[in-house]
């Protein structure tokens, strides 16, 4: 399916290719009918019906020619509407982006949608891909360090507050000696972060959350395109 892929992506030259990823296992190509195949991709009804009658429509798929391997804000608004992930071809790779919900105004589950999934999801969006893991309400209280224990494992190095740039992530200590709380930095001195009993959302940084944080932690792979891709999805919310 792999070679299908990229095969299809080649054969529409400058153009973006598009079709549908069937059960996880099929590939079916459909014709780019927008009026500007250049720059956006367009399936015609027929083929979403075609592609429906063949099984389960797990991912819809395209390419960006001359783009960025991240999903633009008008990829991330209609990947909400089809509700299934989106590959992207870029460079002769495929892209694979998981399906989840916007950043913003999410519900708090802990252990589901809590503040180490918006931070997993938002880098994610990024092209990095971090490990889920089980974890118990109160963990910080219980001996575990579940932040600290896995930033460097996960390619971070922490930075100094005075080189905070957008991207970076945050760490706190709320009501605890252990971090126990992430936020991604998002410039103009805000953070975008998710908190119990409370929806994900943007934040001053400073008063109580510049006195209570730990520490300021950068990927070492990050650079600063990346960050184009948690703007894309904040736009979401403003449509």
């Amino acid at each position: 399916m792999k070679t299908q892929i990229l095969y299809h992506a080649k054969q529409c030259g400058e153009d973006e290719c598009c079709g549908f990823v069937i059960d996880n296992k099929t590939y079916i190509p459909c014709d780019n009918i927008s009026n500007d195949p250049k720059n956006h991709f367009e399936i015609s009804p027929d083929d979403w019906i075609t592609a429906e009658e063949q099984g389960v429509i797990t991912a819809v798929v395209h390419s960006h020619p001359d783009g960025l391997p991240i999903l633009s804000e008008a990829d991330q608004i209609f990947q909400q509407q089809t509700a299934v992930d989106w590959w992207l071809v870029c460079d002769n790779q495929i892209h694979k982006f998981r399906y989840m919900q916007p950043l913003i105004g999410r519900e708090f589950i802990h252990g589901t949608t809590d503040c180490y999934t918006l931070f997993r999801d938002a880098y994610h969006l990024c092209g990095f891909n971090f490990p889920d893991f089980h974890r118990d309400d109160d963990w910080w209280d219980n001996g575990q360090n579940l932040y600290l224990d896995n930033m460097q494992s996960n390619g971070f190095h922490q930075v100094s507050i005075s080189s905070l740039q957008e991207g970076d992530v945050i760490l706190f200590s709320l009501n605890s000696k252990t971090v126990n709380h992430a936020a991604i930095y998002i410039g103009n001195n805000l953070i975008l972060h998710h908190l119990p009993k409370r929806l994900s959302k943007r934040d001053l940084f400073s008063g109580y959350w510049l006195k209570n944080y730990h520490s300021i932690w950068r990927h070492k792979q990050w650079q600063p395109s990346n960050f184009m891709a948690i703007l894309n999805n904040m736009a979401i919310n403003t449509k």
